[in-house]
C-alpha cells in the first residue's frame, strides 16, 4: 500500500502544473468559508489523486 500511495505521490509531482492544482485545491478547501466550496475543493484534490492512481495501476 505504501509503494501504490508513494507512486501515485510520484506521478502527481512529476507534472508540476498539476501538483500546483493538486496543492491549490488542498489549501482552498481548508480555507473555505463555506461548507459547499469546501466540498467542490476537496473533489477537485480527489480527482487529481484518483487519476494518479490510475496512471500508476493503484
Amino acid at each position: 500500500m505504501f509503494l501504490i500511495q508513494w507512486a501515485a505521490v510520484i506521478e502527481v509531482e512529476r507534472f508540476p502544473d498539476t501538483a500546483r492544482e493538486l496543492r491549490r485545491a488542498e489549501y482552498l478547501a481548508q480555507i473555505a468559508e463555506d461548507p459547499e466550496e469546501s466540498r467542490r475543493h476537496v473533489r477537485a484534490a480527489g480527482d487529481v489523486i484518483r487519476a494518479a492512481h490510475k496512471a500508476v495501476g493503484g
